[in-house]
């Protein structure tokens, strides 16, 4: 690859910055000297205007075309102008000279002053006002004519060339002066000390390096200087080197002695060592694959212990609705009972009424007496059945919610009332009563089986812990709601539990009726509903004596009626959009 000398690309370098800042400044002093040429033209055309404004004023009103043409002609004739044109107030030419093809005196000649532009002509045109002041028949002053005076472009160029000809040259001069400088100078101060300096390096000979110091010149203290110093310390710090290089072979030389005598002794380990490395690894292994059998192990308990708490959750519901379906069924059997003693008397009656209509013995006062009891009997057997046909259909739907997996809109507050109903059996035989406050417009779109098992699993919590000795038991619920949340307060003034009770109170299993049929999975079941059925929160306080307080929150749910009015509420506004 062919050398490029650093001083070389240096001068291009700094000549091409000099001579393209030279350019842009020639360039903009050239068009400044245009756009000020130009303009003293145009202002020495507004001149010359003024100067024969008077005579040709006076020329055009006296419709003298001798006197416009030679006030033309004299205007024509100065080195300013390459064209004149004259009309009268019409826009009929008087006087015209010079290149004006397509010159359209309508659009260019206004009443105005004003500077015009044709081809490579420019000029002022102005307006030719006589003044009427000595004749005040015709008011004051009135427009007669208009006057354009043109120049040319290659007139301002020539002015422009010979302005800017002697700095042209000196510009150039300077370029070719400032090259010779700047390379004789970049010859002197880096070129040669460079040489120098290769050449020093390529005399470079590792078994004599004293032969191949620099002697830099003592009056020059530059960059240069300071690299020839370094490099003759280079060059004695190798040496230094070479002589260390020399004592560093013998001591390689000993230490591979040395390394001989070690990597035999390392053989040796290596082998015992090898042997009881393979005996642990093969005792890893045994132990690897126990461990693996273990984990296995677990994994199965695992699974089973998953399954074995489900099946105790399943277990749980099925245990409350069995105790429901118990309940109801004893509670549907004294409607019912009652009932079939009204149509059994209904059915004796029927057969006294007919023996007497066969005898021939029915008489109108036993005929009343009949309706009478048949009134009453169907009435007290309408009034019964309509009784079991509430408590039937409220066990439906409780039952079904709970085993069902259906969402649908759910009224809170109505909702809770027929889980109440559903259980009348356990209530009706204590003193207990339920109160129902707050809210009773909470419409929600949800899992209508898990408020049932919420609402369930907080009374029967109640009746079976909180109200052993307490004769007349309130529980109390609190329904609040805001646009985004709804809000469940229960309250009971049971006995109430302590603190160590209350951290363990929704742990699966626990109990404080162990060995008396609690399972100790009725709190676990209602969090799970509340945390991840209804994706909401739930918590407990309680103080002995003070009865028990949950307070469950989670996310509103909007309901069908709901989801229809947001619905019929953007289009109405999509409309009036």
């Amino acid at each position: 690859m062919a050398t490029v000398s650093i001083s070389k690309q240096l001068l291009t370098k700094v000549l091409s910055s000099y001579i393209i800042l030279t350019f842009i400044v020639a360039a903009v002093q050239l068009g400044y000297t245009y756009v000020t040429v130009k303009n003293q033209i145009i202002e020495d055309l507004k001149q010359l205007e003024q100067t024969i404004n008077v005579s040709l004023t006076q020329a055009v009103w006296d419709i003298s075309d001798i006197q416009v043409s030679a006030i033309g002609q004299g205007i024509a004739a100065m080195s300013l102008v390459r064209a004149v044109i004259i009309t009268e107030e019409s826009h009929q030419v008087m006087y015209q000279s010079g290149e004006l093809d397509g010159f359209d005196t309508k659009k260019f000649l206004t009443p105005s002053s004003t500077t015009l532009q044709h081809n490579d002509l420019f000029g002022y045109s102005t307006s030719l006002i006589y003044d009427f002041s000595s004749n005040s028949s015709f008011g004051s002053s009135n427009t007669i004519g208009h006057i354009a005076i043109f120049s040319s472009d290659e007139l301002v160029f020539q002015k422009v060339g010979a302005q800017m000809l002697f700095p042209v040259i000196g510009a150039v001069f300077s370029i070719i002066l400032l090259s010779f400088l700047i390379k004789r100078l970049f010859r002197n101060l880096l070129t040669t000390p460079l040489e120098t300096l290769s050449h020093g390096i390529a005399r470079i000979d590792l078994e004599n390096l004293g032969q191949a110091r620099l002697n830099p010149p003592s009056s020059q203290q530059d960059e240069l200087t300071t690299l020839a110093n370094s490099f003759n310390l280079m060059l004695v710090k190798l040496e230094e080197y070479n002589a260390s290089l020399e004592q560093t072979k013998l001591k390689l030389v000993n230490a591979n002695q040395q390394l001989d005598r070690q990597n035999v002794y390392l053989e040796q380990e290596v082998t015992k060592k090898t042997a009881n490395l393979s005996q642990a690894i093969t005792e890893l292994a045994q132990q690897k694959n126990e461990l693996e059998e273990s984990e296995q192990e677990l994994l199965a308990s695992l699974t089973q212990l998953k399954e074995t708490q489900t099946q105790l959750v399943q277990s749980e519901k099925m245990a409350s609705l069995g105790s429901l379906v118990a309940g109801i069924s004893h509670e549907i059997n004294t409607p019912v009972g009652i009932g079939v003693t009204a149509v059994s008397y209904l059915s004796e009656c029927v057969r006294t009424l007919d023996e007497k209509i066969n005898d021939k013995t029915l008489t109108q006062k036993y005929m009343t007496k009949f309706i009478e009891d048949a009134n009453s009997g169907c009435a007290l057997l309408t009034t019964n059945l309509n009784k079991a046909s509430q408590l039937i259909q409220s066990f439906k739907d409780i039952a079904v919610d709970q085993t069902s997996e259906a969402v649908r809109d759910v009224n809170i507050h109505q909702y809770l009332h027929e889980v109440i109903t559903s259980l009348q059996p356990k209530l009706k035989r204590t003193q207990h009563k339920i109160e129902i406050e707050g809210a009773d417009d909470i419409v929600i779109h949800c899992r209508a089986g898990a408020l049932s098992q919420v609402f369930t699993n907080m009374i029967l919590n109640s009746l079976i812990h909180a109200f052993d000795k307490v004769e007349q038991g309130v529980m109390t619920f609190k329904l609040k709601h805001d646009d985004e949340h709804v809000f469940i307060e229960y309250h009971d003034n049971g006995s109430g539990i302590n603190q160590e009770s209350l951290d363990l109170l929704f742990e699966p299993f626990f109990t404080t009726k162990r060995g008396q049929g609690g399972s100790g999975l009725g709190t676990h079941i209602l969090y799970n509903i509340v945390t991840q059925s209804l994706h909401g929160e739930i918590y407990a306080t309680s103080e002995l004596g003070h009865g028990l307080n949950y307070f469950i929150k989670f996310p509103k749910p909007k309901g069908i009626v709901e989801q229809e009015l947001e619905q019929q509420g953007k289009g109405i506004n999509k409309k009036e959009a």
